[in-house]
């Protein structure tokens, strides 16, 4: 009895704990968390709610607000935010929506729900304290506040509006935007539009693999309300190279206007000879409730590939750039048999990527393992450059100082237009010890002791041979004892055969299904789209909020449908989705309405929208209409 106690108050005080654990376990862990920029205001003020959703974590859904009691919504914005570590890219959308308190006292806004991945995760309600105002409003922080020219003698306004509380960053700007450059480095064709953009080349006339600097800049003299999409051209004809952390940014002043700049650049090395045409890069430009979004286009890009000269070394492999090499062994005297360790490495400016090894020159008193190589690069003042570094294990298979020959590399230089050969140091290593002491008898078998006889080595005592002196001598023939039956007359034996290729089959059978259902995951998904849908419809009209969940239904109908993400675009760019799918218009209407109808209803007073039942309706007709388009 006494033992079952103590086991007992160890049950719980392990249970206790681990209530403790889990609630910082879960927030660790969360996707999603809603934080305000304030948490004591008056009701002259107001605050921004900021929800951030990880979409690394899988697809997300637009937040569902829940009733704002004491609070209502002035204005709302979104913007999504890329970032690059260690080579890992993580993805996070921000909502920020800017509420104004309608009393005093201690507020909570409830936990803000979000669907990411067909599982349903709630942030930690925020507890503010509102103090009563004089009644004279103060301007709310408002996340798609529009940049303001600079006018002659007073502040810069852009930056005052930047450092409010709440303010949305221009796409990959900073808190401190750069100073204006020269008007004179803006292009022509910019002459007062809200955006423009433009592509060019640092080289129009390249030799075939010289490097090639595209840059892509979008000019931006209004703020917007959601971010662009960039599509970079395909770059066929050329070898592209990523550039992480490429992204600049800087403000200059054109036809009266500022216009903060974002520039992108991409490495190209051209492949073939001749006239290449880069396509044109596109910029979508989001819209909102009362502007249409649109699609700027830049130039094709024409640049004319030179072939190289025609007197090329003879070991050249077509490596263009500015390159050294270097060799180094890991020692200077082993033996016979023993590994030996060459570390080469190439590094230079050019296509690091793609260039051929070097041509590998030992002679056959050595055996050669290569080893893939390992290729580091970087992107710095426009160049892109690298190292290639080699680990080729050598056993030499004789004695005495042994040459590891120099390693010889020819480059094509585009700056000189020239060939140009290098090389390392040639390497002695002194290798002591015999093939016969290393590899044992010349027939393979063991060196016994004194014995005699064919392949036998003498020099060998047979004391270091265990049981040297217990060899019993080979029975005859008639000596050996033979079965009764031969094992396969055995019918056992052929059913032991069956069981592993039972147990083969049985696992390729459960591969193949369970990549049927990955390859119709997507299918299945799509599938089912409509039958989920309508289940949520009917769980929002017994709840009661049609309005909140029209809309979040909707969107994940869509996404399940097309199998392509929807929550975050604009009703533009979700009619565009439509139309590509084949949906006519009068459709596609209703389902920009039904959206519309479910936004405005989200944030409308409590008692004035009671035509919830009515929007859920419509949704289910809608959702109806499109699976049999879709």
């Amino acid at each position: 009895m006494k033992k079952s106690k103590q086991i007992g108050i160890i049950i719980i005080i392990t249970a206790i704990l681990g209530l403790f654990a889990l609630p910082a376990l879960a927030q660790a862990q969360a996707p999603v968390t809603a934080t305000a920029d304030r948490s004591q205001l008056t009701t002259d003020e107001a605050l921004v709610l900021t929800i951030t959703i990880d979409s690394s974590a899988g697809r997300a859904s637009q937040p569902t607000l829940p009733v704002l009691d004491g609070f209502q919504v002035e204005s709302s914005s979104s913007s999504t935010q890329i970032s690059i570590v260690n080579g890992n890219m993580t993805r996070s959308v921000n909502y920020m929506y800017t509420l104004r308190p309608t009393r005093a006292g201690q507020l909570t806004i409830n936990p803000i729900s979000v669907q990411i991945g067909g599982q349903v995760y709630a942030t930690e309600p925020i507890i503010v304290e509102v103090s009563q105002g004089t009644g004279q409003l103060q301007p709310a922080p408002n996340p798609g506040m529009p940049s303001m020219p600079s006018m002659p003698g007073f502040p810069n306004l852009n930056n005052l509006f930047r450092s409010m509380p709440g303010s949305q960053q221009l796409p990959g700007g900073s808190a401190n935007p750069a100073q204006p450059i020269d008007p004179a480095d803006a292009p022509t064709e910019l002459a007062g539009q809200d955006f423009f953009i433009e592509a060019e080349v640092d080289k129009p006339n390249p030799y075939q693999g010289e490097q090639v600097l595209y840059t892509f800049r979008f000019y931006q003299a209004e703020s917007l309300y959601d971010q662009p999409q960039y599509e970079a051209p395909s770059f066929t004809g050329f070898w592209s190279e990523e550039i992480s952390d490429q992204q600049k940014d800087y403000v200059v002043e054109a036809a009266g206007r500022q216009y903060r700049v974002t520039e992108l650049q991409a490495v190209l090395f051209p492949t073939g000879v001749g006239e290449v045409t880069i396509e044109p890069a596109k910029l979508s430009i989001p819209g909102d409730f009362f502007t249409t979004g649109q699609i700027l286009q830049t130039q094709p890009i024409t640049l004319n590939v030179r072939p190289l000269p025609d007197n090329a070394p003879a070991n050249f492999q077509g490596a263009v750039g500015q390159f050294a090499v270097q060799a180094q062994a890991d020692t200077a005297e082993t033996e016979v048999n023993e590994t030996v360790t060459l570390n080469v490495a190439l590094s230079g400016q050019g296509n690091i990527n793609a260039v051929a090894d070097p041509i590998w020159t030992e002679g056959p008193e050595w055996r050669a393992f290569d080893s893939k190589a390992t290729v580091n690069t970087q992107f710095e003042n426009g160049v892109f450059s690298g190292v290639r570094l080699y680990e080729r294990l050598l056993v030499p298979t004789q004695a005495g100082d042994l040459l590891l020959p120099a390693i010889e590399y020819s480059y094509f230089n585009p700056q000189i237009e020239t060939y140009e050969t290098i090389s390392t140091e040639p390497i002695i290593v002194h290798v002591t010890g015999s093939v016969g002491a290393s590899t044992g008898s010349a027939a393979g078998g063991p060196s016994i002791g004194s014995t005699t006889g064919p392949g036998v080595d003498a020099t060998v005592p047979a004391a270091a041979i265990p049981n040297s002196s217990a060899l019993r001598p080979i029975k005859a023939a008639g000596e050996l004892n033979s079965s009764a039956a031969p094992l396969t007359e055995n019918g056992v034996y052929w059913l032991l055969w069956l069981v592993p290729l039972m147990l083969l089959a049985g696992y390729w059978g459960w591969q193949r299904y369970q990549q049927q259902r990955l390859e119709t995951a997507d299918s299945r998904r799509s599938a089912g789209a409509a039958k989920r849908a309508n289940q949520a419809l009917k769980a929002a009209g017994k709840q009661g909020n049609g309005s909140q969940a029209a809309g979040a239904i909707m969107v994940t109908y869509l996404e399940e449908k097309m199998n392509q993400r929807v929550a975050g675009l604009s009703q533009t760019q979700v009619a565009g989705l439509l139309e590509q799918q084949g949906v006519d218009d009068e459709l596609v209407g209703r389902v920009q309405d039904t959206l519309m109808q479910a936004e405005m209803g989200r944030y409308a007073p409590a008692g004035v929208n009671n035509a919830g039942d009515e929007l859920l309706n419509e949704t289910g007709q809608v959702i109806k209409e499109l699976d049999k388009t879709l």
